[in-house]
């Protein structure tokens, strides 16, 4: 019983190869992705609170003057009459509304700053395996079906010993004693 393999899918495994390498490179690639996305948060989360905590101050700074402007203002009189205040009136309460935003803002940009660890060490758990899929078990897949597939086109090239056909001939019967007729000659007596 000497078959030979149906060796025909040699192709099926070079695409796999490729598919793999072409998965790790992309992988690899969205990993780093992640990690610089991560930094840029981590650095953004912190620029919000200073940014925020600076329009605290130039809101508390707009409290004032619109406490001062609206005092001053009352404190013109004609007559008996008393002064409109409504401008500034409405101008302290931009101003307040405006710092209770910015604190409110400040709250939500510190929650951030302290919850961004605990996530950003969440992301590390599952981008490590992957990281070490990438870098470990990827690689060493690739390595197989490299020597796989050599093993299989050594495979199919080789020739398949076949026997040695040469034609056979019939041997040629030669009679050695043929039947003869009986002759038909007649003597002549």
């Amino acid at each position: 019983m000497n078959e030979a393999a149906n060796v025909n899918t040699i192709a099926t495994l070079n695409e796999l190869r490729v598919a793999l390498v072409c998965f790790c490179e992309e992988a690899t690639e969205a990993l780093c992705a992640a990690e610089a996305e991560i930094r840029r948060a981590e650095e953004w989360a912190e620029d919000q609170v200073k940014y925020w905590q600076q329009e605290i101050r130039l809101s508390e700074d707009e409290v004032f003057q619109a406490k001062t402007e609206l005092t001053r203002r009352k404190m013109m009189s004609f007559g008996d009459r008393p002064v409109d205040t409504t401008e500034q009136e409405l101008a302290l309460r931009r101003a307040r509304w405006r710092l209770e935003h910015a604190e409110e803002q400040v709250e939500i940009s510190r929650r951030w700053v302290r919850q961004l660890p605990q996530a950003v060490i969440d992301f590390h758990g599952p981008s490590g395996q992957l990281k070490g899929v990438l870098e470990g078990v990827l690689p060493r897949a690739c390595a197989f079906l490299d020597r796989k597939i050599a093993s299989l086109e050594e495979y199919t090239a080789l020739t398949s010993p076949r026997p040695q056909t040469t034609p056979t001939t019939a041997p040629t019967e030669t009679p050695a004693s043929a039947p003869t007729k009986p002759s038909t000659e007649r003597s002549s007596s």
